[in-house]
């Protein structure tokens, strides 16, 4: 996969040399047939005259002020828009505020923006203002719309497992809306250069590019102005690549580095309520929320999607003192009424009444977060990242080979054994395991029943399943889910 990565790489790299190469022909040509060097020199006479140009000092001086003013204002106008998307992302009201603000911004033309501002502004900030003025709405609505898209089942995995606010902007929020970011800053680094020294051309400011440009075009230099003009695309496409390398960095280390886990001494317990049989079977942290025999009621319970009914006055009573199987085939509602058991979805009619209130759950999608490692998709539950916990639940499910693996590039079995270690981590009051063996081969279906199984004597379990031999195994009671 990294071989195939890297030699993407390479061929687009070579594509983008030689499209520019394909370019410097194209102009060589046109000089050439045009019959005369003074409208169209030629490639070899503009870069000539540029190395002349940067022979001086007062060259560099001009490429480095216009470069900080509008590398100035795309961070400005970057950080805006980041600030205002989440905003609006999170406030109906805000998100409709900013549509015409926003549509104004895109639609008048830049050269009126320019003539307006010269009556407030002097050249710089001029130049600051249009320059910012062009990326705001770009990576506004980009970032908007990649935060109103964000996986809405990592979101809900999120909020059952109770992840931090800041954990929850980070491992998941930040990867699902890095590479639409990255994209709209691309586009918008090259437009804020184009602006910025229009602005300047306009504006007549000393000491910028554009005034460079002005200046060669008012003496007919067309040497200088097209040296001036290609040092322009080299220092753009300079700035856009480096902060886009920057940006990438950042993001890449922001969401895929775990903070570090506290130093456990030699002796110390992993959590203070942690039950001695639990503590020597080696799952001290699993086993922490202690065993109570309580009672699910279900009373005329109705749900339905759009037109389909799931459950119409359905009753029943769980009672908790060992695994509950809901059996039943495909689709006959036994993921429906995990969920309206656990709150993630409400009835339309009937009442369920004493569930326990902190539930994980193994979902039947797995719902990891892909740019994690294993044993940090389980780390990033636990209140204090430790990774004893799991170490522990990784070596049970053998799963240690893999632990500094990304979730992405696990195979499907270890990707549901490690859904399954997930859930089996934090405290909890109850745990409900959708289809959670599946996928498995023999071996690691035993042993994953078989920890299920010790988890199962500590505290309340719900199963949903259509596999008739987990009855047995589990030594689980029996409800019977029909369509």
């Amino acid at each position: 996969m990294i071989s195939i990565s890297v030699e993407s790489k390479k061929r687009k790299t070579l594509y983008a040399i030689g499209g520019a190469l394909l370019l410097v022909l194209l102009w060589q040509l046109l000089s050439v047939l045009g019959g005369t060097g003074f409208l169209l020199p030629s490639p070899c006479r503009v870069l000539s005259t540029a190395f002349k140009m940067f022979a001086r000092k007062e060259s560099w001086t001009t490429v480095a002020y216009s470069t900080s003013g509008i590398l100035l204002s795309v961070l400005v106008a970057t950080s805006a828009a980041i600030l205002l998307a989440w905003s609006a992302a999170h406030a109906e009201r805000l998100r409709f505020l900013m549509v015409p603000i926003v549509q104004v911004m895109k639609v008048v033309p830049i050269v009126s923006f320019i003539l307006i501002a010269m009556f407030f502004m002097g050249g710089r900030t001029l130049t600051s203002f249009i320059s910012g003025l062009v990326v705001f709405p770009m990576i506004y609505n980009h970032l908007l719309s990649a935060f109103l898209n964000v996986d809405q089942g990592l979101l809900e995995m999120a909020r059952i497992f109770s992840l931090r606010k800041r954990d929850v902007v980070r491992y998941v929020v930040i990867p699902q809306s890095r590479e639409e970011f990255l994209a709209a800053s691309s586009v918008a680094i090259g437009m804020a250069w184009k602006a910025g020294v229009a602005a300047e051309v306009l504006a007549f400011s000393k000491n910028t590019i554009g005034r460079r440009i002005y200046d060669a075009k008012l003496y007919l230099d067309m040497e200088h102005l097209l040296a001036w003009t290609v040092v322009l695309v080299i220092a753009a496409f300079i700035v856009e690549k480096t902060l886009i390398a920057l940006y990438r960095l950042m993001l890449e280390r922001i969401g895929a580095i775990l903070p570090k886990s506290p130093v456990t001494f030699q002796g110390e317990k992993s959590t203070e309520a942690c039950s001695s049989s639990a503590e020597s079977d080696g799952m001290c942290a699993v086993q922490c929320a202690g065993r109570q025999t309580s009672v699910i009621s279900i009373n005329n319970l109705q749900k339905k999607f759009d037109q389909s009914l799931v459950f119409e006055n359905f009753s029943a009573d769980l009672k908790l003192d060992r695994p509950v199987l809901l059996l039943g085939a495909s689709g006959s509602g036994k993921t429906t009424l995990l969920r309206l058991i656990a709150g993630l979805e409400k009835q339309d009619g009937g009442t369920i009444s004493g569930v326990p209130k902190r539930g994980v759950f193994v979902f039947q999608d797995n719902r990891l977060l892909p740019q994690l490692s294993a044993r940090d998709n389980i780390r990033v539950v636990l209140p204090d990242y430790r990774d004893d916990v799991a170490d522990q639940l990784l070596a049970k499910l053998d799963l240690t080979s893999v632990k500094n693996q990304p979730a992405s590039t696990l195979s499907g079995g270890e990707q549901r054994r490690l859904a399954l270690a997930r859930a089996l981590a934090p405290e909890s009051d109850i745990l409900y395991l959708d289809e959670a063996f599946r996928e498995l081969d023999e071996k690691s279906e035993a042993k994953a029943i078989e920890l299920v199984r010790q988890v199962a004597q500590e505290k309340p379990m719900l199963l949903a399943s259509h596999d008739h031999d987990l009855i047995e195994r589990l030594n689980a009671r029996v409800v019977m889910i029909a369509k």
